[in-house]
């Protein structure tokens, strides 16, 4: 499997906004490193400001970049900033924040500008997006449902400006030892399971790692949720007709 990676820890220091996070290039870099060493491939691996908001649009809300893009390998692991609001509603957007020098919006409105998985290459299977608030439960049929177009499972968290992410090089480094069967004293996790335990490392009171799956029928979404695992099983389940989702609160 290819996987890449996109890490920004300037942003106060570059001139964006939110306080800088100098634990996510440990984070990123300990990740690729036990995926390499499962054999997996590395295809891309950015930081700071060489993560662009357009690495992640959609071609119809923006132009992807075509060396960068998040859609290009089968797992992407995003370690950055998100956006929380106070008290998040299901109309509420969820958005990841990177800081480049592109010129472009660096803040990315995941549900309206994000499609994943639709790539003629192959396109995302997995996306990890360890930023603040990327994912709350209130909202995940406005900002996450439309973004599977071949995806199998989205990663991130769901809280608000209270309980919120912390920076951590930590999660990363977890989630890639359970996911590949790599970690001496556990079993290999399906990815669902893997985010649950790894998801929940160094987070507020309040928060939640949430992972959600679809699937062609209500079975299919829950057993990618609870059973689909990197290497053992990688099935394609697109159109996404259902979708499940499971959540561990710290």
């Amino acid at each position: 499997m290819r996987f890449s990676t996109g890490a920004v820890s300037r942003y106060a220091a570059s001139g964006c906004d939110g306080p800088d996070l100098p634990a996510t290039f440990d984070e990123a870099r300990s990740f690729a490193a036990i995926f390499l060493q499962a054999g997996h491939q590395v295809f891309a691996r950015w930081e700071n400001a060489d993560v662009w908001g357009s690495d992640f649009r959609e071609a119809g809300a923006g132009d992807r970049e075509p060396q960068g893009g998040s859609d290009l390998a089968e797992l992407y692991l995003f370690c950055g900033h998100g956006r929380c609001q106070s008290t998040p509603t299901a109309t509420d957007p969820d958005f990841l924040s990177v800081c480049s020098t592109s010129g472009r919006s660096d803040i990315v409105t995941i549900g309206r500008e994000v499609r994943w998985g639709n790539t003629l290459r192959s396109g995302l299977q997995y996306a990890v997006i360890d930023a603040g608030c990327s994912m709350d439960l209130v909202a995940l049929a406005n900002s996450w449902f439309p973004v599977f177009e071949g995806l199998h499972i989205a990663l991130g968290h769901s809280g608000n400006s209270a309980a919120d992410t912390l920076d951590s090089p930590d999660r990363g480094f977890l989630f890639a030892l359970y996911a590949t069967g790599m970690h001496p004293f556990f079993p290999h996790y399906s990815v669902g399971d893997a985010w649950m335990n790894a998801g929940t490392e160094d987070i507020q009171p309040g928060c939640s790692a949430v992972a959600l799956a679809a699937g062609t029928s209500r079975s299919d979404a829950i057993w990618h949720r609870d059973h689909e695992t990197i290497g053992v099983h990688s099935l394609f389940n697109y159109p996404a007709a259902w979708f499940a989702w499971k959540w561990r609160t710290a």
